[in-house]
């Protein structure tokens, strides 16, 4: 991400607004060719190499903050590593050691006299089997700016202005009080997908629906009374997947700049692309397995894939894994296998609260390891494989009369 002296973002008629770039520009497309190309020729050299090369591609422009921000998300996506014959440490201490014991080194070689740290460096190499400017290059390898470039992970110049517009919002919601989102009539699978990258990254939020609108009120870190910076790098992580909501949205974020509260607002049109690979509304492998199970049964319940979500008492929303229709009467089932282990309580709770009465929760034991041995009615505790049967027998049990649609 960017830091706070590489945030372009300024104060227009109380809004705030990020210094968005235009990826389709020639200019800028060139600039960042050119920093690519400063990070491939560098390749195997130290940081501070590949520093220079960066000031020239820099040069006399007056846009050195969107260099510099361009070439830190680069930076990000590089990796380095420490190039030394010996650990840099150990040699450290190996030279200080050896040093104190000789006592004050002189400045001159004289007969008879006080070793010079060229003897010193010649004593110390030849114990380690290694040419003394070796082991004088390799001191302190393992500070940042004599690190070596190994390699650098980004598609080209496109992707990185991209990455750069999402960077600009990513920064200002480090210091975001809060995050509202309202998706338009969202596909179910889309939703799920959204509402499981908010539990993955750990992030206290509330969900309603409003007529075609799912609604989301995400804290955020300034909300927080401690770690809001571990938190507010979450909320920054989770925005990209936001982008990769395929229907119109909105988004407005209250942000502490300086000492004021500013809003900050967007919307799926304002052309921010996500850089996270778009796995699509994939189905989980306790989900295929416990579709190709439940088929298996010959139960005569239809199985309906991506359900419509469902509303716990206004506190939250569940959006099933599958609903099981028959005779005009339905059951739905949410499976939580792979979510952190600190929402299963808060569903839970949900659960004996809210209902709905016909849902059921298929919960892996991972995760139901801290809690009382008697689980509430409707959860179904399972290891690898959601049992199909007991699963019908829920159903049999739970599964109320369907409401007709009204208009």
């Amino acid at each position: 991400m960017l830091t706070g002296d590489l945030i372009r973002i300024r104060v227009q008629k109380g809004l705030l607004l990020p210094g968005f770039i235009d990826p389709e520009s020639e200019r800028l497309r060139t600039r960042a060719a050119d920093i690519l190309t400063a990070f491939g020729e560098n390749v195997g050299r130290r940081r501070t190499e590949l520093d220079e090369a960066l000031t020239l591609v820099e040069g006399d422009g007056v846009d050195h903050k969107l260099t510099r921000g361009l070439a830190k998300l680069v930076a990000d996506r590089a990796e380095f590593d420490v190039s030394a014959p010996v650990p840099p440490a150990e040699l450290r201490d190996d030279v200080f050691r050896l040093a104190a014991r000789r006592g004050p080194l002189a400045g001159v070689a004289v007969e008879g006299g006080r070793p010079t740290a060229g003897a010193l460096w010649a004593e110390l190499a030849a114990e380690r089997g290694l040419e003394a400017d070796a082991l004088r290059a390799a001191l302190y390898a393992d500070h940042e700016e004599q690190q070596v470039l190994l390699s650098v992970d980004v598609p080209g110049p496109e992707w990185l202005l991209h990455r750069y517009n999402v960077a600009l919002v990513q920064a200002a919601l480090l210091k975001s009080e809060r995050l509202g989102v309202r998706l338009v009539d969202p596909p179910p699978a889309r939703m799920r997908q959204l509402l499981r990258a908010l539990k993955f990254h750990q992030l206290l939020f509330a969900a309603r629906v409003e007529g075609k609108e799912h609604v989301l009120e995400i804290d955020g870190p300034t909300s927080l009374f401690s770690q809001s910076t571990r938190y507010g790098l979450a909320l920054g992580r989770f925005f990209p997947a936001l982008l990769l909501q395929p229907g119109a949205w909105t988004a407005e974020a209250t942000v502490v700049w300086g000492r004021v509260r500013r809003p900050l607002r967007l919307a799926s049109t304002d052309g921010l692309r996500s850089h996270y690979r778009d796995l699509g509304a994939y189905e989980t492998r306790e989900a295929t397995w416990f579709a190709e199970r439940w088929e298996a049964l010959g139960s005569g319940w239809s199985l309906e894939r991506d359900p419509a979500p469902l509303q716990q008492g206004g506190e939250g929303v569940v959006v099933p894994d599958f609903s099981f229709r028959k005779g005009g009467r339905v059951a739905h089932l949410e499976i939580l296998g792979f979510w952190r282990k600190g929402t299963v309580p808060r569903r839970l709770e949900l659960l004996r609260r809210h209902g709905p009465a016909n849902l059921l929760l298929a919960v892996s034991k991972r995760y139901t390891a801290g809690e009382p041995e008697e689980l509430p009615p409707g959860v179904i505790p399972f290891a690898e494989v959601i049992p199909a049967k007991r699963v019908l027998e829920e159903v049999e049990r739970i599964a109320t009369r369907e409401r007709k649609a009204t208009r």
